[in-house]
């Protein structure tokens, strides 16, 4: 690991105010271990708070660009990490004019600015990703949640196949060296009940799922006596038993679906790999990234 991006703030209220977890102990260690710490800012915890008005206002992203900076400051962090999420479509010029001013200011404190964003979609295009690459250092695909909670069919959060076309696509709008690809350390484990048809869905119900962290997983199949299998076609281990009338469907993280995205990193010479999240992993998983990131 030679960054860490911490969730430290996020939008409190809609005058681009910000609330903040941020620990100069934190940064002073990570400092000393020779990893760098780019401070992630969120739109998420505080649903009261219309991202979409603290962006469109001048004065409001003028606000919140000046917290963070003087946040980075204070705290002698490396890098602002931007990570807002569910954004509509109509606040698309603004939330790119607020990358666009946010980068100036990190620019001109030394800051890296690195920002999150969706697998390229249709529903995504306003987020602009050619235009966040000619301001942001890092552009990183969160290249997970393919199959979410809520979803009408059990699945894969990180098929090989979706991967890659996701980075193909963000290809097509931002250059290799500025594409960071990130992977999940966790997998969903979805509960069929028997009276679901054979094709996952039950009239349009969707399949309850938990979400686990890799040791998590792989204990919960030992549990059970679950065998796993190798799937090519989505690059992991698969697993399904029946319990109690109930299904379970689990498309496993492990080092060897680490292994394929990672080759993936350096077949498209991406500027690296980040994780979702610390803690989540087995211990095992950092050799396999020390073979492809270095």
């Amino acid at each position: 690991i030679n960054v860490i991006s911490p969730t430290w703030f996020y939008l409190n209220d809609n005058n681009g105010n910000i609330a903040s977890l941020a620990s100069s102990d934190y940064v002073n260690y990570c400092h000393q271990k020779g990893i760098e710490v780019w401070a992630l800012v969120s739109n998420l915890e505080n649903k009261d708070v219309d991202t979409t008005s603290v962006l469109t206002y001048t004065s409001k992203r003028e606000n919140l660009i000046n917290n963070l900076i003087s946040a980075a400051i204070q705290y002698n962090f490396d890098g602002i990490n931007v990570d807002f999420e569910a954004l509509s479509s109509e606040v698309g010029d603004s939330y790119i004019q607020f990358i666009r001013e946010l980068s100036l200011k990190c620019a001109n404190n030394g800051i890296v600015l690195s920002v999150d964003d969706y697998v390229p979609s249709s529903f995504t295009a306003f987020y602009n990703r050619a235009e966040q690459a000619t301001f942001a250092v890092y552009v990183v695909v969160m290249a997970y949640d393919e199959h979410y909670a809520g979803s009408p069919e059990a699945g894969s959060v990180a098929s090989l196949s979706w991967v890659t076309q996701g980075v193909s696509d963000t290809l097509k709008e931002v250059p290799a060296d500025q594409v960071i690809l990130g992977m999940p350390f966790y997998t969903r484990v979805w509960e069929i009940p028997s009276e679901s048809s054979s094709d996952d869905t039950a009239a349009g119900a969707k399949i309850p799922s938990k979400i686990y962290g890799m040791k998590a997983a792989n204990d919960f199949l030992a549990t059970h006596g679950a065998t796993k299998t190798w799937q090519d076609d989505c690059g992991q281990n698969y697993s399904e038993f029946t319990d109690n009338d109930t299904t379970y469907k689990v498309w496993l993280e492990d080092s060897a679906s680490a292994e394929c995205r990672l080759k993936l990193v350096e077949e498209k010479k991406l500027a690296g790999a980040s994780f979702w999240k610390l803690g989540f992993e087995t211990s095992d998983i950092w050799d396999t990234v020390t073979r492809y990131i270095h």
